[in-house]
Order: structure tokens, then sequence, then C-alpha cells
């Protein structure tokens, strides 16, 4: 299955605001003579959010949208997602935060991690489980997707 990037109401929402704040809409000031300068067309960077659901499927942006990967972790077992080296000149990866839903001791929470898509071409995010003290043999989940940026 392939997934492709799409806008969401709030980043339209928001790109109408600014719009209307530089005068490219009706009623937020003069309305610029032409489109964008050479020809070329204005474009809002998309967010793609991926679960657990998504492991193998490839996944279809564009340069400069997001990926985010959201992953049940408890870091409390020594277990953590870890990416994997590879493909960063396509995808790179911007941060890898744990999210805790609460102040519950030894409760798990969520291990979101932000890739962006950086040129075209094709690459894999590879994401492991494990015990990184314990070595390879300790991946006990792996996800993985291809991106495929489109330029």
């Amino acid at each position: 299955m392939i997934l492709k990037a799409g806008g969401r109401a709030s980043a339209a929402a928001a790109a109408c605001a600014v719009g209307l704040i530089l005068g490219w809409l009706p009623g937020g000031g003069a309305a610029p003579a032409s489109g964008p300068a050479s020809g070329q067309e204005t474009r809002q960077m998309a967010t793609i959010t991926l679960t657990p659901a998504d492991s193998g499927k490839t996944v279809e942006v564009r340069a400069g949208d997001a990926i985010v990967v959201r992953l049940e972790e408890n870091p409390t077992t020594g277990y953590r997602w870890a990416a994997e080296p590879g493909g960063d000149q396509i995808v790179a990866l911007e941060s890898s935060d744990y999210v805790s839903p609460g102040a519950a001791v030894g409760g798990g929470g969520e291990r979101v991690f932000t890739f962006r898509a950086r040129q075209a071409g094709s690459a894999p995010i590879r994401l492991k489980l494990w015990r990184e003290w314990e070595g390879q043999g300790s991946i006990t989940r792996t996800f993985t997707v291809t991106v495929r940026v489109q330029p």
C-alpha cells in the first residue's frame, strides 16, 4: 500500500491566515500583480504520521515534508526505539522524543521520531526496539517503511 502525504485542516487554516496577512487573499490588502515569482507554485509542507500498522508500507511525500513515526515504548524496561543509519541524503532524522502520558512510575509512553524529506529519491526508514548495550540479539520489534520523495 502507498500512503500519500496531504495537508491538514489546521495547516490550511494557517496558510489562509498567512495569506490574509501578506495580502495574497481577498480582504487582506492588495494582491500581488501576478502569482509566485518565476511561475513557481507555492506549496504548503505536509506532515504524515505513521504508526505500527504502517510498517512494511511505502510512503510518497514531497521534498520538505515531515514524516512522524509514533511507536509505543516503555524505557524503564531498558528497551528503546532507535533509528538505524542510512538514507540520510534523502530522508533525515530531525528528532527523537519520548512522550509520557502521565506521571506513573514505570508506565509506558510513546517514542516520536520526526524525519524530513530532503531530496528526490527513495530510502528506507528502519527502526528497532532493543537494549543497545545487549546488541543486535536484543531486538524484539522492528518498524520499516520505504519513503519515496518526489521533487
